[in-house]
């Protein structure tokens, strides 16, 4: 029955998205992020349901041609492409390319996404449901997964819902990102009934990130929740939120819970005598030696299994590179790591000058939250092989999307003072500047009319002669 209902919803949904291709971004995330798919029991776990959506909007794209933007040119949206142009490269270079497919298809798919999000996401009405949607969707995860552990007085979940998702430290990684865009939500949005469900969402994932036992995640909590309370300029809303998960938690859990956690954590700085940790640090050796000896395209996504064994002190267990920068520096080389980097980097730069820029209470706490959740994911990919996550493109693009609907009701209000006060303003006759275009397509300021001839300078008519 859930197969029949969720293929049901999709089909239906294909035909809007034909004429919609926004709405195809909404639903392309809810199946990304909420993994409906991966709650059913039959053939829909198998389906492509997110490329029958893709092919979908791809028709609606053709279909509003000129009426809707394929992708806004900024900074994070170059460097972005360029990432999938030097990771194709790299698979072009793999020592196997048949090892390629499934990785490769990870990245193209996760920065397609993205760009198609800096082009469509072009107004505050939308910019508000991308946010909703892509929050709530993995919100709702946290609380499904927190209520199951409250109601057992703790639980220890071993593996995530799926998808990007699939084990218990990537789970705890994306809720880490996801608190702060819920207690944006909970702080800027109007209507209360979506502030309350934002901020208890935001207390069950916090204890579905106890839940997991990630030490990674534990680790990226204790950076965030500190950083939450000292960025919001609403602190006692913050500290309310962090205050009542962390009382649930301690008033509901068992001892033997309580002190398994405390014994998982406390284990950190035993990294020496602890098996996963020892491991981690080999497979971070074994990489870096490896991007030594393939600097420029590296191995090939996917392809360190097949070098493992050649580079490891302890070839007699594969391990991942449990590290999201020696992943991509490994695998697709020293270039590839440079744009990562630079495109996270010019988000949480661009995101800094627009606080500074752009005085709206909404857009300034959407800054800073985009910026926590970008920190969340530099904190906890050390850990994890997290480079391909669709979820920190998708916060690429929203950054951009932010900027553009932004500054574009900035220089609207600007524009509407100046007539109001019936003032001229320098410049004001100058075509008004399109935030989302780049330079080179703004459009040029109109010429400025010839002032009207004197009867003097005027030419003699030839019946004056």
């Amino acid at each position: 029955m859930r197969d029949l209902i969720l293929l049901g919803l999709v089909a239906g949904m294909l035909p809007v998205i034909a004429f919609r291709p926004y709405f195809g971004l909404l639903v392309y995330a809810w199946l990304a992020f909420m993994r409906p798919q991966d709650l059913t029991w039959g053939m829909a776990r198998s389906l492509p349901l997110s490329q029958w959506v893709a092919i979908a909007m791809a028709v609606g794209l053709l279909f509003t041609m000129g009426r809707e933007r394929l992708a806004t040119l900024k900074t994070q949206t170059v460097l972005m492409i360029l990432l999938w142009g030097w990771i194709s490269l790299s698979v072009l270079n793999a020592l196997n390319p048949a090892l390629c497919e499934h990785t490769y298809g990870l990245y193209w798919k996760a920065i397609l996404i993205s760009v198609l999000t800096t082009g469509l996401v072009h107004d505050r009405q939308r910019l508000r449901i991308a946010i909703i949607v892509i929050a709530f969707c993995l919100g709702l995860l946290g609380t499904k997964y927190g209520l199951f552990g409250l109601l057992r007085g703790g639980a220890r979940f071993y593996a995530g819902p799926g998808g990007f998702m699939s084990d218990n430290n990537s789970f705890a990684l994306a809720l880490n990102m996801t608190l702060p865009l819920l207690i944006g939500i909970a702080l800027v949005e109007k209507l209360k009934v979506l502030r309350l469900a934002a901020a208890g969402m935001a207390v069950f994932s916090l204890l579905t990130i106890v839940f997991t036992f990630s030490r990674g995640g534990f680790l990226t909590l204790a950076v965030i929740a500190p950083m939450l309370i000292w960025r919001s300029k609403h602190r006692t809303a913050v500290i309310l939120v962090l205050a009542i998960g962390f009382s649930v938690l301690f008033y509901t859990s068992s001892g033997a819970f309580k002190q398994d956690y405390v014994d998982r954590a406390s284990s950190i700085s035993d990294y020496e005598e602890d098996g996963s940790a020892r491991g981690r640090l080999n497979a971070w050796q074994t990489a870096w030696s490896a991007f030594l000896d393939y600097p420029v395209f590296g191995v090939g996504p996917n392809n360190f299994q097949v070098v493992f064994r050649t580079y490891s002190p302890t070839p007699d267990r594969f391990r991942v590179q449990h590290n999201a920068y020696l992943q991509i520096l490994s695998e697709s080389g020293l270039p590839a790591l440079l744009l990562f980097l630079g495109a996270i980097g010019s988000t949480l730069w661009r995101l800094q000058r627009l606080r500074g820029d752009i005085r709206f209470g909404w857009a300034e706490t959407y800054a800073r939250m985009l910026q926590l959740s970008m920190l969340a994911y530099l904190v906890g990919s050390l850990f994890l092989n997290t480079a391909y996550s669709e979820l920190v493109y998708s916060l690429i693009g929203l950054s951009v999307a932010l900027e553009v609907v932004a500054r574009k009701e900035a220089a609207a209000d600007a524009s509407e003072a100046v007539t109001a006060s019936g003032k001229a303003m320098p410049g004001a006759g100058k075509a008004p500047a399109d935030p989302a275009l780049p330079w080179w397509k703004q459009p040029r300021p109109a010429a400025a009319p010839a002032p009207p001839r004197s009867p003097a300078s005027a030419p003699a008519s030839l019946g004056g002669i």
